[in-house]
């Protein structure tokens, strides 16, 4: 059976890549945040700007790819 047999044609199978992509990086991106705030709270501040710097940057990617699925 192939794959366009299946109804997924390829601009189906982008989109959800696409999407998939996306929300793993968001998730990642809040796990990121969440370790920088454990780390200020050990008085590490350096180490938590970066994360935090680290965790933004992969929030805006995740969201630059769910732009088109969830809308503006």
């Amino acid at each position: 059976m192939t794959v366009a047999r299946l109804g997924y044609t390829p601009a189906r199978m982008a989109r959800s890549l696409r999407e998939a992509s996306g929300a793993l990086l968001v998730l990642v991106s809040l796990g990121t945040l969440f370790v920088a705030v454990r780390e200020l709270g050990g008085h590490d501040y350096v180490a938590a700007g970066m994360l935090t710097f680290a965790g933004i940057a992969l929030l805006r990617a995740g969201v630059e790819l769910l732009r088109p699925t969830v809308g503006e």
